[in-house]
């Protein structure tokens, strides 16, 4: 903007850390992330289709049936020059259509989460309630960052605090030795700078930018006009870190917006640009997204997603939880939780997009809800970033649960202790089922065309008792010999990862490198995904 400093990032680490933070070079007592290293290196994974949308199912046609013998010549012409130029084949027999790969019987249904225990809850001598975490795979562990309200008001309060697992189940709160609360280094506060947005690793920065966040913020007396209104006081600041321990605030306004809530920034490869995920007020509560190519110069966010004319009149959309599939960036997801003013609960849905900007609800429905009244958990349900997958293969998402609703709150801030309690709990689901295509009676589908490569098909599905799952191999639209439904052995159960079989053979490295479809009946049954292993 006009008039503003421009503060290069060399300026901004002389600055050093101001708010109770510390100034940047000094080194944590904690072993120190390398400042090119990226997360551990894996095995090949297989290839996976995941069938969360119709992104990998087949929309089918109605073929064209020709007559032969009402073909004119000028027809025949006709058709050689299709078949030539656009590889257009016409069936032929009685005149007509036949259809061909179209779904039927089908829809897309999510799966409601599993919730964990709680795993993260105030229990440090210096913590009054935890909130906002933020979780990542990096380095060989789990890392989390979240909100640490705080005994008494240095520090503003609130701070930046962090912990880490093995497992993702058991966790411990380190002593980084960065930042000075009450006389002391010994606990494992890292930043004293309000806790906005979701920390992210970023390997398309500098090494000493590696981690980033967003800090709500009041803007400073010259950097905000003389008449604004109380909303426009505010703003997004970019905290940034090498290590994730040690944290500089860059002082330029990145979004003046009233953001008061989890902003989510992320660098999406597939873009090649920093995208983020907002709070913005549009038809009340909203979610608004921007993108750039430099994280520290932001358009304005745009309103993105809010309530339409299928939902309830009475919902906001509160926080957005973006995040990406685990291993595939490219399947991008919201997790955002609804607010619904009428009985004041919270809970979250899933959206799903292949391109990075259009996203489209899973279902309308849940997927991750509230537990009993007065439980832990049972007054209001705040998702968070990011979707991990823990060793024993199951998908985990962090959310911030509390006992009160939302508004229930507010007794609190009056009353003082009125028992309002938060923890951190996981929303769980099994290997690849966060939904899936069902059929309630009978059904079928075509998955998109893909070039086969390994040795065996695994499905991974569920039936109920008198159920099933039969699958035919095609190429070119002609069932392959040997893999067509009448030899397929029909599959029934419940199993993440089963190899298919076609009259008892599972091995199928004789069609590497064929480019096939899988034509799938299904009967009172639910198909999550398959994969080429």
């Amino acid at each position: 903007m006009a008039g503003e400093k421009q503060w290069s990032r060399r300026e901004v680490l002389r600055a050093g850390v101001a708010a109770g933070g510390m100034a940047a070079g000094l080194a944590p007592s904690v072993r120190m992330i390398g400042a090119d290293a990226s997360d551990e290196k894996s095995s090949p994974k297989p290839q996976t289709f995941l069938f969360l949308d119709w992104f990998h199912v087949k929309k089918g046609e109605l073929q064209v049936v020709l007559d032969p013998a009402r073909i004119s010549a000028d027809g025949q012409e006709k058709l050689a020059m299709y078949d030539r130029d656009f590889k257009k084949k016409f069936l032929r027999g009685s005149h007509g259509f036949r259809q061909t790969d179209v779904p039927s019987g089908v829809r897309i249904v999510p799966e409601v989460a599993e919730r964990s225990k709680p795993w993260l809850v105030a229990d440090q001598p210096w913590e009054t309630k935890v909130s906002s975490p933020t979780v990542i795979h990096d380095e060989g562990r789990f890392r989390c960052w979240y909100g640490a309200r705080l005994q008494g008001v240095e520090l503003g309060g609130s701070a930046l605090a962090y912990a880490e697992s093995d497992d993702g189940i058991t966790w411990r709160k380190p002593s980084v030795g960065t930042i000075p609360f009450a006389g002391s280094k010994e606990h494992n506060l890292v930043s004293g700078f309000g806790n906005g947005g979701a920390v992210f690793r970023d390997d398309h920065g500098p090494a000493e930018e590696r981690y980033k966040y967003f800090e709500f913020a009041e803007l400073s007396e010259t950097d905000r006009a003389a008449d604004a209104g109380n909303k426009a006081r505010y703003a997004l600041f970019g905290i940034t870190s090498p290590d994730g321990y040690r944290w500089t605030k860059n002082p330029k306004p990145l979004v003046r917006y009233f953001s008061d809530t989890v902003n989510v920034a992320a660098w999406d490869a597939a873009l090649g640009k920093y995208v983020g995920y907002f709070r913005h007020h549009f038809s009340s509560r909203t979610i608004s997204r921007s993108e750039t190519d430099d994280f520290w110069n932001w358009p304005d966010p745009q309103p993105f997603w809010y309530a339409g004319p299928l939902d309830a009149p009475a919902d906001d959309f509160y926080t957005n939880c973006y995040t990406s599939y685990p291993g595939d960036p490219k399947l991008r997801l919201l997790f955002p939780a609804i607010y619904h003013r009428d009985d004041d609960s919270v809970n979250a849905r899933l959206a799903v997009s292949r391109d990075g900007r259009v996203f489209q609800w899973v279902s309308y429905d849940p997927v991750v809800t509230l537990g009993a009244p007065g439980g832990w958990d049972g007054g209001s349900i705040y998702t968070q970033p990011n979707l991990v997958q823990l060793p024993d293969g199951r998908l985990a998402l962090p959310f911030d649960a509390y006992n009160g609703t939302h508004n229930e709150a507010w007794f609190e801030i009056f009353y003082g202790d009125h028992g309002h309690e938060v923890a951190v709990g996981w929303a769980l689901w099994k290997d690849g089922r966060l939904a899936g295509i069902e059929a309630a009676d009978r059904g079928e589908f075509t998955t998109t065309t893909a070039q086969f490569k390994g040795s065996r098909i695994e499905l991974n599905a569920r039936t109920t008792r008198g159920g099933s799952v039969e699958v035919e191999l095609a190429e070119r639209g002609e069932a392959l010999p040997g893999f067509t439904f009448a030899e397929c052995v029909p599959f029934a159960g419940d199993e993440l990862w089963t190899p298919l079989k076609w009259q008892g053979r599972d091995d199928l490295s004789s069609l590497s490198g064929k480019s096939i479809d899988l034509r799938i009946r299904l009967r009172s049954a639910k198909i999550f995904a398959v994969r080429f292993g």
